[in-house]
């Protein structure tokens, strides 16, 4: 909410909210796909196991990552607006 309430104070063009849209919801997708995998893995392997472990990881990781290009975006964009005024 704060991406875009500081968007719409900055007057961000067409091209800037695309890539805050985007950035929005590729962290929403990893959120959703790491859910999904952690849902398939406690179903296949109830019992504590390396390799379950490792899945969960790699899946929250993936998330750690989506969320650390979108604050690098947001921040991109952000640094353009204020530069541009």
């Amino acid at each position: 909410m704060l991406v875009v309430a500081g968007g719409v104070l900055l007057r961000l063009p067409a091209a800037a909210w695309a890539v805050l849209v985007l950035a929005i919801g590729l962290v929403l997708f990893a959120e959703l796909l790491n859910t999904a995998i952690e849902a398939v893995v406690d179903l296949v392997s109830p019992e504590d196991h390396p390799l379950a472990k490792q899945a969960k990881d790699v899946a929250a990781a993936a998330v750690l990552v989506a969320a650390l290009t979108a604050v690098a975006a947001g921040a991109s964009v952000a640094a353009w607006a204020v530069w541009r005024s």
